[in-house]
């Protein structure tokens, strides 16, 4: 389950359709979409994938309460996929919106690079479709904020991938010298330190080398430094581009120091609208630690809707302490 968030103005299926790709950062196959709208303004972003077939509905899951928490009082919902399945996705989910109060104002279905309205039968829609195109001025809009789509949910995940098994041996080597060099450290000059490499590279557009890798990968395990790292990217005003850091320095750090690494390339992802960037963060950062709390937290969030603007408390001393309590 999938969310992005960004506050656009769409004036049709073409702006729409074009949008999504780059809101959901892939382009989207065999899957059920739903756009939420508030006073006619895109608010939210929702997709899950299409049961097997039309006779097994009931592995659809609903999607009311994400619009609800999130304040949507239209939507329009939008299967990709063949006829069949795709359009009684579409009619149970409309449903089930509309019983929510939470008012269908177009039911839309994709497929092979065309476009169907199941609510409209002028001239304007005809029933062997229209061409998806290529873009539009929203998607124009979305792209030059920073949003684009890869191929599919597999060219996603591929951002997680570890790096190469050279890279990773010199990052290993790196975290054995860090290691032995801050055991001649105090815990003041420690920390001065790693808060040092948070805030040097967030200023930055370059990305480190296997010293300042294995640097920043040891830092965030102290829960004070990731949580500082946290209230940085909170603050949008350096971090919106440096989800790429958090990336590479998960992709290079072994299992045993993966977990905060891929957590906050995740909160970072969330934060900035991309849900399926973060889903895959927290999935991999849960792979490594399982029991690791502040992952949990977060894909539990992220899978109920909430918005990435209900992020502002994490790295707070109060989620801090809830969270060792746990």
């Amino acid at each position: 389950m999938n969310m992005t968030q960004a506050r656009i103005s769409i004036s049709g299926p073409n702006d729409l359709l074009t949008t999504v790709p780059l809101l959901l950062g892939f382009h989207p196959e065999h899957s059920l979409v739903v756009v939420g709208l508030v006073d006619r303004r895109l608010q939210c972003t929702f997709r899950v994938d299409l049961p097997g077939s039309a006779d097994h509905l009931e592995h659809l899951p609903d999607l009311t309460g994400q619009l609800s928490l999130n304040g949507c009082d239209e939507c329009v919902v939008i299967g990709y996929g063949e006829q069949e399945v795709a359009e009684a996705s579409i009619e149970r989910a409309a449903s089930r919106f509309f019983n929510a109060g939470v008012k269908p104002l177009d039911k839309l279905r994709v497929f092979e690079g065309r476009w169907f309205s199941l609510t409209c039968d002028k001239p304007c829609c005809p029933a062997e479709g229209l061409p998806v195109p290529e873009s539009s001025p929203a998607s124009c809009e979305v792209a030059v904020a920073g949003c684009h789509a890869a191929a599919d949910r597999a060219a996603v995940a591929d951002q997680l991938a570890p790096a190469p098994p050279g890279r990773r041996a010199a990052v290993e080597r790196a975290v054995a010298a860090v290691l032995a060099a801050e055991a001649d450290l105090d815990w003041a000059a420690q920390r001065s330190q790693d808060l040092h490499a948070i805030d040097h590279w967030l200023g930055t557009t370059a990305l480190p080398g296997p010293d300042d890798i294995a640097a920043i990968g040891l830092a965030l395990g102290d829960l004070d430094i990731r949580d500082y790292a946290l209230r940085r990217i909170s603050t949008g005003r350096f971090e919106a581009n440096r989800i790429d850091l958090w990336l590479w320095v998960a992709r290079h750090m072994a299992d045993d120091l993966l977990a905060p690494a891929a957590t906050v390339a995740g909160f970072a992802a969330y934060r900035f609208g991309n849900g399926v960037l973060a889903l895959e963060a927290f999935d991999t950062a849960l792979r490594a630690s399982p029991n690791y709390r502040l992952a949990q937290l977060l894909r539990a969030a992220l899978q109920a809707g909430y918005p990435p603007a209900a992020l502002t408390n994490i790295g707070t001393a109060d989620l801090e302490a809830a969270e060792r309590e746990e």
